[in-house]
């Protein structure tokens, strides 16, 4: 009789995102091992299940759920599955280049690359942060709120793994003003936290905290309640659900639908309905 195999199959997930031009990685593997090999960007993320274990700057190294993931760039490593269980991981692969522009702004050389000397690190409460945020960066279709993610999440790890993110003064409710303007006028376009950066001249990373500490929400959020105001306007006057996503820059009526009933309590259907009838409708 011949042998079966108990050991799962390998799954992976991979795709690409603009901002960083990044790489985003899920997977669980049981079979695969990697010879040594480097990457050119930051690979940075946490191992959810199983072990793995690596080879890092002479030395082997063992990761168990909690621990974070930071290589540098062009540093050899290998990788396998610490026992039969194998390993779960979550992965971002980001830019240098765009990092240094980025998050360490103003601190570092366009090719600096930070070393980070151990790989692996047990930190719960960082690795909880990773695995959300990737699952945010996964399922967004925005731009701004992919990089805004981004930006906060690599500033957090480097924050604590490598270089500080200072603070720098600035005249910050100006700033502020000028950004909310922006976004108010602009608030059915696609405007990127760069854009928004060079208009008040500050980094993004800066900008994001500057916006967060003034509003209490960041400038992405900021304009996504300024589409929602305006769909509610447009969906009070009659206008189609499908109209009114696409007059507020979203892709269509079920991108709409879903931040709609998160900030509104109920869909844009229902609202539209209670708007229109000219009666007080309750929805449960």
């Amino acid at each position: 009789m011949a042998a079966t195999n108990n050991k799962a199959q390998d799954f992976s997930q991979f795709w690409r995102i603009p901002e960083g031009d990044s790489e985003l990685l899920v997977a669980h593997y049981n079979q695969q091992t990697f010879g040594r090999h480097s990457h050119d960007r930051y690979a940075i993320g946490v191992i959810s299940g199983g072990a793995e274990k690596l080879f890092y700057r002479g030395a082997h190294w063992y990761g168990t759920p909690g621990s974070v993931v930071a290589i540098t760039p062009t540093e050899i490593h290998d990788g396998g599955a610490a026992d039969g269980q194998g390993w779960r991981y979550q992965m971002i692969y980001v830019d240098p280049a765009w990092l240094n522009d980025k998050v360490l702004h103003g601190q570092v050389a366009a090719d600096y690359l930070h070393l980070f000397r151990q790989p692996l690190r047990q930190d719960p409460e960082l690795a909880r942060e990773i695995l959300y945020r990737h699952r945010m960066i996964q399922r967004s279709c925005l731009s701004m709120e992919r990089e805004t993610i981004l930006i906060e999440l690599l500033a957090k790890v480097f924050g604590r793994y490598g270089l500080p993110v200072p603070e720098k003064a600035a005249p910050e409710r100006e700033a502020v003003r000028r950004v909310k303007q922006r976004l108010d006028r602009d608030f059915d376009q696609d405007v990127t936290l760069t854009e928004l950066g060079t208009l008040v001249d500050m980094d993004p990373l800066y900008l994001i905290r500057v916006f967060r500490r003034e509003v209490g929400i960041s400038p992405h959020s900021y304009q996504l309640q300024r589409r929602i105001a305006r769909a509610q306007q447009f969906l009070r006057g009659g206008m189609g659900i499908a109209d009114a996503a696409f007059a507020c820059g979203f892709y269509d009526q079920s991108h709409l639908a879903r931040f709609f009933k998160k900030i509104v309590g109920v869909t844009p259907g229902a609202f539209r309905a209670g708007a229109t009838s000219g009666r007080l409708i309750v929805f449960g």
